[in-house]
């Protein structure tokens, strides 16, 4: 065991040399202060519009100022909208195609654009929610993350469609919950401070490939003196020096493998259900003019 440990160890050392290297850039990129907001042309100060009245008054009180740090840390505007009212009309108003899982798109696109929403300029970097409670006349209760700027490009569709998961966690059972999580889970992953980043591309990958060139590097410059060290002989592993044969036989019994196929219903979300229709999960892929993903229940 001792030989074993020797042998490796600097295996092992670099490993640790690994975690301790990508761990401190992770505090380093994750603990950000974007400074004041320079945009200075939004329409409104307020990011927490609960037009579908599902939050108490404390509760969005608590949700603007989580907002509020969490904008500073990751230099996005954070914005959320609930509404409670069929958005039909308005959406195929302006797009007479519109499907109805993205009727929520056309109306965050263009709330998001109408308000001049963006930390660093009119219609800039940040994400807008909008859950509507309300039931379609296909069934479906639909919700829209729409992302611009810095998150656009740094989102792929998985990690917006995992984000809306984890909203969708608890949406039905407790919307400030599900809101909070909206808020946490996007400061997470925009400063790679959190288990979400290995759905993120791009700049998110930096940190680690610092840390793997780091750990190459130690063992390059440590590995040079082990070159031709034998630490294993002939005899290492036998008892009294002396080899002894045993024979050994397997014998398989019993072996039985099964195959069955999980039912799914294609889509992502939990179960449960609202005063009407089940609940069941879907996504959409990036439409219109800014990125974003949905989901239905």
């Amino acid at each position: 065991m001792k030989q074993y440990v020797r042998y490796f160890k600097w295996y092992f050392m670099a490993v640790a040399v690994l975690a301790a290297v990508y761990g401190g850039i992770l505090l380093v990129h994750g603990s950000s202060d974007y400074g004041e907001r320079r945009n200075g042309e939004c329409m409104t100060e307020e990011r927490v519009f609960d037009y579908g009245e599902v939050l108490s008054e404390k509760e969005e009180s608590k949700l603007r100022e989580l907002i509020e740090k969490r904008e500073r840390q990751t230099g996005c505007d954070i914005v959320l909208v609930t509404l409670n009212e069929s958005l039909k009309e308005y959406a195929r108003e302006k797009e007479p195609d519109v499907p109805y899982g993205e009727f929520v798109r056309v109306f965050a696109e263009d709330f998001y654009d109408k308000n001049g929403f963006g930390y660093d300029k009119p219609v800039g970097d940040g994400v807008l929610l909008v859950d509507n409670w309300y039931r379609e006349n296909d069934g479906n209760v639909y919700t829209w993350l729409c992302a611009v700027g810095r998150p656009d490009r740094k989102y792929g569709l998985d990690g917006m469609n995992h984000l809306l998961d984890n909203v969708y966690r608890y949406v039905e059972s407790n919307p400030y919950r599900a809101y909070r999580t909206y808020i946490n889970e996007f400061y997470h992953d925009m400063t790679g401070s959190g288990r979400n980043t290995v759905y993120l591309a791009g700049k998110d990958t930096m940190p680690f490939a610092a840390a793997l060139i780091g750990m190459l590097l130690f063992l390059a410059f440590h590995w040079g003196s082990k070159k031709g060290e034998k630490t294993v002989t002939a005899s290492t592993y036998v008892e009294g020096g002396k080899p002894r044969l045993h024979r050994k036989e397997d014998v398989l019994v019993n072996k039985v493998v099964a195959k069955r196929r999980i039912q799914t219903n294609g889509g992502h979300g939990g179960s449960g259900s609202r005063s009407s229709g089940s609940r069941s999960g879907g996504t959409h892929g990036h439409g219109g003019h800014h990125g974003g993903a949905g989901h239905h229940r």
